[in-house]
């Protein structure tokens, strides 16, 4: 889960939750309202506080308010930590700021779940993950249901969530290694849920865009196949959500017309990026990173250059990386 969800490191359940290990697992009907219930909070509850996130040792938070009018969206976010940035979200619209560079980037995005919410396609994501209840917790003030998804083969992270009882808000995630260990972490460390927050917070600065170099990147529709690629096979699990293209450096001024695709997998939990661009020997070196749960391949195939990233292990990210094939 695209991007404000890394927090806390190598932290355990703790001492309260590992007295509830013996509790039933929830029933699979009982899985997927709790998956739905945290989903929908995400989306229709007004809510605001602050996340802090985790992975490999680098800690960030941000500022978060959700307003929810009617059939209306609004969100606003601050980084707290390093280069100043904010977003502002109308419904599908949505604006980045960088007042240091005085750069305002307009997209209108379709949504990819992130903390504190699920993909919509989350409950087929009980085809990958087993999920039961582990116990009770406590969460920035809020009493929490802990809950275990784990991965019914090796090709995915087990992910442990943390949802607040009576709204089903998301309060805390985290990615889990083959051992246990916290990859990722994200959570919030205040948080107030529902009240009314003023819309004007959202969609005064969206209006407000005097001194900004206005960036408005265009992203196209397209399918692999039309771009002369292939799928050889696929990653059990995991289904294609997206395929778009986009201008490669957008907010760069004077940047070429040079374009990369992104194809987007998901498996109603977790998603893996596919990026294609036109190779350039100045620019690319091959190369594998791993961050927390992030694994990220860059590798050259013939005159195009692939990366593949995502909170998958990297032998998944590989798969994703052979199974892609240039059409004949």
């Amino acid at each position: 889960m695209v991007n404000w969800r890394r927090q806390f490191g190598r932290l355990g359940v703790g001492a309260a939750l590992l007295s509830c290990a013996s509790l039933v697992g929830a029933q699979a009907g009982d899985a997927g309202q709790w998956l739905q219930r945290i989903q929908q909070a995400a989306a229709d509850r007004t809510y605001q506080g602050t996340m802090m996130t985790s992975a490999a040792g680098v800690v960030s938070s941000s500022r978060v308010a959700h307003i929810c009018n009617g059939r209306e969206r609004y969100e606003r976010i601050e980084v707290l930590d390093g280069q100043v940035r904010r977003q502002y979200r109308h419904n599908g619209l949505v604006l980045t700021l960088w007042p240091q560079t005085k750069v305002a980037v307009v997209e209108q995005q379709d949504s990819i779940a992130d903390f504190p919410s699920l993909p919509s396609a989350s409950v087929r994501a009980l085809d990958s993950y087993e999920l039961r209840s582990i116990g009770m917790d406590r969460i920035a003030g809020h009493e929490a249901e802990v809950l275990m998804l784990k991965p019914r083969d090796g090709h995915r992270y087990a992910q442990r969530l943390w949802a607040e009882r009576e709204s089903g808000l998301l309060l805390r995630t985290d990615v889990l290694g083959p051992r246990g260990e916290v990859l990722e972490s994200s959570a919030f460390t205040d948080l107030s849920i529902g009240g009314k927050l003023a819309t004007d917070t959202v969609l005064g600065p969206m209006k407000k865009l005097d001194g900004y170099r206005v960036v408005r990147p265009q992203n196209q529709r397209t399918q692999l196949e039309a771009e002369g690629w292939m799928l050889a096979r696929s990653v059990p699990g995991f289904q294609l959500l997206s395929c778009v293209k986009r201008p490669l450096d957008a907010v760069a001024e004077g940047s070429a017309a040079e374009q990369v695709m992104q194809t987007v997998f998901s498996d109603g939990l977790t998603h893996v990026s596919v990026f294609i661009e036109r190779f350039d020997a100045q620019r690319h070196k091959p190369m594998r990173t791993v961050l927390g749960a992030t694994n990220t391949s860059m590798n050259r195939v013939g005159d195009w250059w692939i990366t593949v990233v995502g909170d998958v292990p990297m032998a998944t990210v590989q798969q994703f990386e052979s199974m892609l094939q240039r059409r004949p």
